[in-house]
């Protein structure tokens, strides 16, 4: 993994570097997404350009989750918890 730096100015404000533009096809304009992961010392930060269409990007998501699960049992088993 390619360790590269920026410098936070004054203004809160990071160039992001050219490999990582490139790498992560960034363009002027667009908006970036950061997410804080939790770790058990210090915090992480991840960034990632907003998606054009989050249905697009959710597409298929988990899908494969109801594989291995028979739909009408769990349909049945969902509703034998509900009070009556």
């Amino acid at each position: 993994m390619q360790q590269i730096q920026s410098t936070i100015s004054r203004k809160y404000q990071v160039v992001i570097p050219s490999v990582i533009r490139k790498r992560l096809n960034l363009r002027a304009g667009q908006v970036i997404i950061w997410y804080v992961i939790p770790t058990k010392t210090t915090p992480k930060a991840v960034a990632e350009a907003k998606p054009a269409s989050w249905t697009k990007q959710m597409l298929g998501l988990g899908k494969d989750i109801w594989q291995e699960v028979d739909i009408e049992t769990y349909i049945k088993n969902l509703r034998s918890e509900w009070e009556v």
